[in-house]
């Protein structure tokens, strides 16, 4: 493949959401061209039909039928913190700046 261009490493960066900076950009770029290889290497590499692969399959250990559960109370009894039935849980993720979804 070659060198990978730096404006490429910034899109990709950008997609995962990553600040990087010149000197980052100059040291990622030759790890990244390996990356980039592995995949192209990964994609010319021959794969089995999805038939194929079905057909393949072991048969399951037992049929896929609905169960008894534990009771929903129990289990929220020991959440630090639940409301209508749901477990109540911190916001992870934030949304970008502008993206008003």
């Amino acid at each position: 493949m070659g060198e990978t261009d730096a404006e490429t490493i910034r899109r990709t960066a950008a997609l995962a959401r990553l600040a990087l900076g010149e000197d980052e950009l100059t040291r990622l770029a030759p790890q990244f061209a390996r990356i980039l290889e592995a995949f192209q290497h990964l994609a010319r590499a021959p794969a089995p039909a999805a038939e194929d692969q079905i057909a393949d399959a072991p048969p399951r250990a037992r049929a896929d039928e609905p169960a008894p559960s534990l009771a929903r109370e129990a289990l929220l009894s020991q959440a630090p913190a639940a409301e209508d039935g749901f477990y109540l849980v911190p916001k992870t993720v934030e949304a970008p700046k502008g993206d008003e979804r």
